[in-house]
């Protein structure tokens, strides 16, 4: 920002506005470098009294008016949350820098949409989760710091108030509910005081989630219970409701005493008290209007600085946010009108199957077989004479030469899923099998002349992806205390080695023909993308960086000199999402360590997602792979 003076803009006239343009117009009374510049509304004869009221310079009619006006330094979006996604594009594409009112958007996959866009755009644009840019914030940390409660053991927090009255609460096609406007708090509140790694350790994330939420007659949710586990041991009790009488609280326990907050969203009252309950200290934190000013202060020093971003809430931090909510209203069963729900998402009855072979000198495909049903994930064999794939829970043997399919015998090994790999010793494969005692995925190795199947991982779940050329050892994904990462076993069993600690989710991983690299899939730089790194977990690398695509399962060719992998668009999915009935596209990556590699290419644009090309199905001679695209029935 060049200018000495922030010129801050709104968008939307309703209640939340009206909070914003007093803490702006205290800002600029006092002199403190903001500037009430311009409103914007729907309807002129708003906007104007709007501006009028609070003192901005100018009111405009429409939405684009506003964002098409170069000189707004900052866009603060007041619509309600169901609007944002649309209201944010319209700025971005006129390279206003913007603060959005929380929640950020409707959903994640919203959400990693208009953030990449913004990065890549250059922009600034940070989500106005008040609480966080709060003095009282630090207050109350620098009280747990200092030991004033012990060690942290434990967060309750409840925002309620009886809202059902406002309509767009009762709405679903307005992502309406308790969770978007109040629950967040209750989640902001413990994520503040647990994930802090001076207060709870360092990487202290959620391992467990438990919640239960009664439903509006509307379908939305009314009242929510949220029960978390963290990583250092430490639990938080969440609730929120819209229907409930007002309680707006937070307290943070520990083992010599206890921090109340009054007021979660703005800390208007902090009391310290002992491990009897004795209130020692209370404060009330300065404020300079309402508390709204924070943000907007927060969004100055950044957009001084250069930044486009604010280090209060990242971006990564709004997505977090938002993909927690996203997982919480799966479990409720709650989705919005907009949204697809999991069930359609998932119901593959009546799809067909079609088994096809790509051809990289020539560019042609061609089809081996049709399915009236699914199948998924071929591996093709080492000898180049068949290929095996997955269906109904179980393994077959395509021979290419005649179309020839037979079932591999398997045993109780009957559930498996689309992560299986050919073993080099010509045996038979290991696959990931959902074990009847948990439902839980463990990796088995299955015979073709019909052995007993043999246990390789304990501990589930597990997901099978690689194998080195000798057989020797494995490369699976697995979830283990709330986290899936990536490990390596050896084949006949035995321990496990994490080879992956960054956040969110580590998948795919698959040895190349050397065993000197393993190849994978991680989310943690927001977007799904491919990463390499060395088969004792060094080294780790991101290979692609599409900034609008996320990127799933690569998978190197035996000469190691290409790598094929599938690409989902942004609007499609969620970072962490792989899913069938998409359109999606297998891009090829070629090169070498020596040459360098290049940027992904689509080859192919076809139906499929989950099951398409889970597992590496190249040829053995590199010139071709196998793959698995989809029809709806």
């Amino acid at each position: 920002m060049n200018n000495p003076v922030l010129r801050f803009a709104i968008l939307g006239c309703g209640h939340i506005a009206t909070k914003m343009a007093a803490a702006v117009k205290t800002l600029e009374k006092r002199g403190m470098g903001v500037e009430c510049y311009a409103v914007a509304s729907r309807s002129l004869d708003k906007a104007q009294k709007f501006a009028q009221e609070y003192g901005f310079g100018r009111a405009y009619g429409s939405y684009d008016e506003l964002a098409q006006d170069s000189n707004a330094d900052l866009i603060y979006i007041a619509t309600p949350h169901s609007e944002h996604y649309n209201n944010i594009l319209l700025c971005l594409g006129h390279g206003r820098n913007l603060l959005v009112e929380k929640a950020f958007t409707a959903n994640a996959l919203m959400a990693s949409e208009v953030v990449a866009l913004a990065e890549e755009k250059g922009v600034f644009m940070s989500e106005a989760m008040w609480t966080r840019f709060l003095p009282a914030v630090q207050m109350v940390k620098d009280w747990i710091l200092a030991g004033k409660i012990g060690k942290v053991e434990s967060v309750e927090a409840d925002f309620s108030m009886p809202l059902s009255h406002i309509g767009r609460l009762h709405k679903p096609e307005l992502a309406g509910g308790a969770l978007l406007d109040l629950g967040i708090y209750s989640l902001t509140f413990a994520d503040i005081f647990l994930t802090d790694e001076k207060i709870g350790g360092p990487a202290n994330h959620i391992v467990q989630t438990k919640t239960k939420c009664v439903k509006f007659h509307t379908g939305v949710d009314a009242t929510d219970w949220i029960d978390l586990v963290y990583a250092g041991g430490q639990v938080a009790h969440l609730k929120t409701s819209m229907v409930a009488p007002l309680k707006n609280e937070g307290v943070i326990y520990g083992t010599e005493g206890f921090i109340r907050v009054q007021n979660l969203n703005d800390m208007e009252e902090i009391q310290l008290f002992d491990v009897a309950g004795n209130l020692e200290e209370s404060v009330k934190p300065p404020r300079i209007e309402n508390c709204y000013e924070y943000e907007v202060l927060g969004c100055k020093a950044a957009l001084e600085k250069g930044l486009r971003e604010c280090p209060e809430m990242p971006h990564s931090k709004t997505m977090q946010m938002m993909t927690q909510m996203d997982s919480l209203r799966a479990q409720w069963g709650v989705s919005y009108p907009f949204e697809l729900s999991p069930g359609e998402v998932w119901d593959r009855s009546g799809d067909k199957s079609f088994l096809e072979v790509y051809d990289i000198e020539t560019g042609e495909t061609k089809q081996l077989k049709e399915f009236d049903k699914v199948i998924e994930a071929p591996n093709w064999s080492a000898d180049g004479k068949f290929l095996t794939y997955n269906s109904e829970g179980r393994i077959y043997k395509f021979e290419i030469a005649t179309g020839t399919i037979t079932e591999v015998p398997s045993l109780f090994v009957d559930n498996c899923n689309n992560d299986h790999v050919l073993s080099p010793d010509g045996e038979g494969l290991y696959v990931s099998h959902h074990t009847k005692e948990d439902g839980l995925s463990r990796i088995y190795k299955i015979f073709f002349d019909g052995r007993t199947p043999e246990l390789v991982t304990p501990l589930a779940p597990s997901y099978l992806h690689g194998i080195t050329a000798d057989g020797k050892a494995l490369a699976y994904c697995a979830e283990r205390n709330g986290e899936y990462d990536i490990y390596t076993i050896p084949a006949a069993g035995g321990n496990e080695t994490q080879l992956t600690t960054a956040f969110g989710l580590n998948d795919g991983p698959e040895y190349d023909c050397d065993g000197e690299y393993i190849w994978f899939n991680s989310v943690r730089s927001g977007r799904m993308q491919a990463w390499r790194m060395k088969a004792d977990g060094s080294e780790q690398t991101q290979m692609t960086h599409d900034a609008h695509w996320n990127t799933w399962f690569p998978h190197i060719s035996p000469d190691r000199t290409k790598v094929v992998m599938l690409a989902y668009h942004e609007r499609d999915v969620r970072p962490g999402e792989h899913v069938p009935n998409k359109n999606v596209e297998i891009r090829l990556m070629t090169g070498s360590d020596k040459t360098g590699w290049s940027e992904p290419r689509t080859i192919i644009k076809l139906f499929g997602g989950q099951g398409t090309i889970n597992v590496n199905s190249w040829a053995p001679d590199s010139k071709r792979f196998a793959y698995v695209r989809y029809e709806k029935g």
